[in-house]
């Protein structure tokens, strides 16, 4: 296996095409295997000088190293959560990390919608769930939507199936509206 292909393995979960936390979560654990694999197969690092197999191992640690402040990072902000089962712990994603990383990908990588055409939230939550209500305004404005009149939101790119998860994961469903509006 040649140093090319050892760095292909390693920067894998740099391509999979997930929302930010759970990729931070597959590249931090899949460097960490690959570490060690390495490191109990050094037969298969032929072709490799030993002071490029330390580099590369330097650089492998370097991004575990990465990955793990990411990840302790989420945690702290209460993105990612941790469970035993069994001797197993598996790492999830809590609701309100999966809410930031839904807002991620409809900021970033959200596709435009045509010209006259707008994704609109009309809401209409009760006082008695005002935190989940205030919660998703306050993401409405992070995204881009922009208020129109109470409680009608509007934006010119195609986020309904992301508003749509939110809207679900908030437990809101029965009082908000999603519709794709054509301006005249």
């Amino acid at each position: 296996m040649n140093k090319e292909k050892i760095k292909k393995i390693a920067k894998k979960a740099a391509v999979v095409s997930l929302t930010a936390a759970a990729r931070i979560l597959i590249g931090m654990f899949e460097l960490v295997d690959d570490m060690n694999f390495l490191r109990s197969h050094q037969s298969l690092c032929t072709g490799m000088s030993i002071e490029d197999a330390r580099e590369y191992l330097a650089e492998c640690e370097e991004y575990h190293r990465t990955y793990r402040h990411a990840f302790n990072r989420l945690k702290k902000k209460g993105w990612i959560e941790s469970k035993e089962i069994g001797r197993l712990v598996v790492e999830t994603l809590t609701e309100s990390g999966e809410i930031a990383a839904i807002e991620a990908v409809l900021k970033s990588r959200s596709p435009m919608l045509r010209a006259g055409e707008y994704c609109m939230v009309v809401f209409d939550v009760p006082e008695a769930a005002h935190a989940a209500r205030d919660q998703f305004r306050n993401m409405l404005k992070r995204i881009g939507f922009v208020y129109h009149q109470r409680s009608v939101w509007c934006i010119q790119k195609e986020v309904s199936a992301g508003i749509k998860r939110i809207v679900d994961i908030l437990k809101i469903n029965k009082w908000v509206r999603i519709y794709k509006s054509y301006e005249n």
